[in-house]
């Protein structure tokens, strides 16, 4: 039902979902009518994602990507028929995550509305300018807008999650497996492996060359070892000034009977929604990933009854210099001749 140039056109558009690092760990596979998303075990975080939740939560951000794209064409997705994926997985080649069939007869004029957000979607981990009331109200009518999956914490509170999230990134890094895995996704230079690929760039985390050179010297694992030896991850993890400069704290957050894989269709939709309004955002997964300081979190501002923690974003308006655009896979390799290989 789909050329083959619609099929790596469709792809390109549904890479751009975010995933933990920017592993990128969707693939995908087209049959006729029906439509196979994969996984790629090896585009896993075993020790940041022991449990493959952020996986699933990509995962599902690829799905809402390519429905979002196929609308472009005037088609939609049913409801996806998702796997139960075990973490470690058992083998290796890619293994089906969901399926779902491709529904003709729908109009252009009915595209999406958060289709033409997916490329205006960056993330932004530098400073943010203040926002003035109308963007404010604007960020607020958003979050209401997307209650099921998002709040905003009290702006008051602001200061001290800066600092929980801060002590949180530098605990991660007492865990030699867990500096190892991160430098190993880091792109400090343009001439890295991967640059171009994927990964966490500098120029996506707002490092300036010589940040980047610096961080290139200071996230090594043996430095990181030393570090942690000596009690100064600190110095690794300071954001307090990026977090304080945020408009909004936003928990991302889900019912216990709503699947990962779902809530990670609406996370993304949210996402969309807050750039399509003119905000760029960054997950803080640092407080996330930390039980204690999730608990903290969740102790200053409660969810919604019977819902769990699944990260936490800042926000704040799109600076005036363009935000640059993170790398991403060819098409042509996350579209898969075979259902699994």
């Amino acid at each position: 039902m789909l050329t083959p140039e619609q099929q790596l056109a469709m792809v390109a558009q549904a890479a751009r979902a975010p995933s933990a690092h920017n592993i990128q760990p969707a693939r995908w596979h087209f049959a006729g009518e029906r439509i196979l998303l994969l996984e790629d075990p090896a585009r896993w975080l075993s020790v940041g994602d022991p449990t493959g939740r952020d996986n699933r939560i990509a995962l599902g951000m690829a799905w809402e990507g390519m429905a979002l794209a196929l609308s472009t064409l005037g088609f939609s997705l049913s409801p996806p028929e998702v796997e139960v994926l075990p973490y470690p997985p058992a083998a290796a080649g890619s293994r089906v995550a969901a399926t779902g069939q491709l529904r003709p007869g729908a109009s252009v004029a009915s595209v999406d509305p958060l289709a033409a957000a997916c490329e205006q979607r960056r993330a932004w981990r530098g400073l943010f300018a203040p926002a003035d009331a109308a963007q404010l109200a604007a960020m607020e009518q958003c979050i209401a807008a997307h209650a099921p999956v998002a709040v905003a914490t009290e702006p008051a509170s602001t200061a001290q999650i800066a600092s929980w999230h801060d002590d949180a990134a530098a605990a991660a890094f007492h865990d030699p497996a867990f500096a190892r895995e991160l430098y190993h996704w880091m792109r400090l230079s343009p001439r890295a492996t991967g640059w171009t690929r994927d990964g966490l760039s500098a120029e996506c985390m707002a490092l300036s060359r010589w940040e980047a050179m610096a961080a290139s010297v200071a996230l090594r694992p043996t430095v990181v070892r030393m570090l942690a030896s000596l009690s100064l991850t600190g110095l690794l993890a300071a954001e307090a000034a990026k977090v304080n400069s945020a408009a909004r704290i936003v928990l991302i957050h889900a019912a216990h009977d709503v699947t990962d894989f779902e809530a990670g269709r609406r996370w993304y939709r949210f996402w969309l929604d807050m750039a399509a309004r003119g905000f760029a955002g960054v997950p803080m997964s640092a407080l996330s990933d930390s039980p204690r300081h999730a608990a903290l979190l969740t102790g200053r501002q409660p969810l919604p009854a019977g819902h769990r923690l699944l990260n936490v974003m800042r926000f704040g308006p799109v600076p005036g210099a363009a935000i640059p655009r993170s790398a991403r896979l060819p098409a042509a390799e996350l579209l898969q001749a075979d259902a699994r290989r």
